[in-house]
């Protein structure tokens, strides 16, 4: 069989830069079963792209995590993943004798790594336009800035976990070694340095303490609202604004799907609002002390609504009837055989479901007594209601059996489950199932 020919070459070479990651593993496989002078040109040409993108990897491995959307939705500075290819070739392109070394774990080949980072940042500011034609220029001016100080964040990057929690003498020094030095660089270079941390941060809340520690370490000490790193804050207002905004806006026709994403933006900001009074304690009058206490009271207001909502909706579920006492003496009594309709069931479910999420992050939000005095409420109700009607159908009060009555309270355990009741839950379970099934019908059935 042939060689390839040259053309054959250019095209797979451009093919084979244009795979992602995930793709190009793929592919190696798949080349690995073929055999001929073509699939051994294939493979080699695979695993020089491989080598090169492990030794790239390794070069901007400070800046990786921008290359990716934050998960938790924090605004944040983020490049175009085709990026990070064009970068690279403007780094490597002067000094292709060097990458060998990269392939060392020594401090030569960390030395080399942030030379070419240093010729990425010279390389954006000479020719921007023609890597990142898409950025604006205030951008490509960061992401230089980001270069300079990726050898900084290189040796630091390791340490942010230690600079979460209380930091001793020598967390300190290390922390404003670093800040020092990237100070030094420019006079955004502390800001692009903290945009390379804040990057490294899968949860966002953590650069509140960061940002903490850093002003007060900075020359002169600085409070957070004042500092550098105000803006890093404001980006947590803003994400606690975000979700203020979506859960006060939740509709029920989003499902249980809507419910899991509700339950975790309430405990987000639950954890976000207790972050702040720890770590920032704005004084009372400032903005970011008045916006944080707008948004708690938006959320609490949302979330009694809902525990509102959950109330009437067990009530809608729990139909009476009015029975004969002694003459004209009538009183309530569960209605067994009314139409159980699975629209007001599945309403119900997701509410009560609500008010069991909501615990917690309601005692932040200052509604949890409302919570509990709905819960309290509605588990009584059920529980009433249940009783009796399982006291009806012990005397064989139910005209169709028993059938829908069956029905209706196995979805009461299942409320009573949800509400976090499972004394009372296994109460009617355990008296529901001595009654046996109605005629014609299996347990499982009802």
């Amino acid at each position: 069989m042939a060689e390839l020919t040259s053309a054959h070459r250019a095209a797979l070479t451009e093919v084979i830069a244009r795979c992602p990651d995930t793709i190009l593993s793929q592919l190696e496989l798949a080349v690995a079963a073929m055999s001929g002078p073509r699939a051994e040109a294939v493979r080699q040409m695979m695993a020089e792209e491989l080598q090169d993108r492990q030794r790239r990897d390794l070069v901007f491995q400070p800046i990786l995590p921008l290359f990716r959307a934050r998960q938790d939705g924090l605004e944040a500075f983020t490049l175009p993943p085709r990026l990070l290819g064009d970068l690279w070739r403007a780094a490597k392109r002067n000094e292709p004798e060097l990458l060998p070394q990269l392939d060392r774990d020594d401090d030569l080949s960390r030395m080399i790594a942030d030379r070419l980072c240093n010729t990425a940042a010279a390389a954006i500011r000479d020719h921007g336009l023609k890597i990142w034609p898409g950025g604006t220029p205030q951008a490509r001016m960061t992401l230089a800035r980001i270069m300079d100080v990726a050898g900084i964040a290189r040796t630091t990057v390791r340490r942010l976990p230690d600079w979460q929690g209380r930091i001793g003498s020598e967390q300190a020094a290390e922390m404003k070694l670093a800040f020092r030095q990237a100070a030094a660089i420019g006079d955004d270079g502390l800001d692009c340095l903290m945009e390379v941390y804040f990057a490294h941060l899968r949860e966002g809340l953590q650069v509140l303490r960061l940002a903490s520690h850093a002003a007060a370490l900075g020359t002169p000490s600085t409070t957070l609202a004042h500092g550098t790193f105000a803006p890093f804050v404001e980006r947590v207002i803003k994400g606690i604004v975000d979700r203020a905004d979506a859960v006060a806006a939740f509709d029920l026709a989003e499902g249980a799907q809507g419910v899991l994403a509700f339950r975790d933006r309430l405990h987000w900001l639950a954890s976000a609002l207790n972050e702040f009074e720890v770590v920032v304690s704005p004084r009372p009058d400032s903005v970011w002390a008045r916006t944080l206490r707008h948004q708690k009271m938006r959320v609490s207001v949302a979330l009694t609504e809902r525990f509102q909502m959950a109330d009437k909706a067990v009530d809608a579920l729990l139909p009476q009837e009015k029975t004969t006492l002694v003459g004209r003496m009538t009183r309530a009594v569960p209605h067994l055989v009314a139409v159980l309709d699975d629209a007001q069931v599945e309403r119900a479910r997701l509410l009560v479901g609500l008010l069991s999420t909501a615990r917690g992050p309601a005692a932040v939000m200052g509604c949890e007594s409302e919570r509990r005095q709905t819960v309290e409420g509605l588990t009584g109700r059920i529980s009433n209601w249940s009783g009796e009607a399982l006291d009806r159908l012990h005397r064989a009060d139910a005209a169709d059996g028993g059938r829908i009555a069956r029905r209706r309270l196995q979805v009461m355990v299942d409320l009573l489950q949800l509400a976090g009741a499972k004394d009372a839950a296994r109460t009617v379970r355990r008296r529901l199932a001595s009654l046996g099934a109605a005629p014609g019908v299996s347990l499982r059935q009802a």
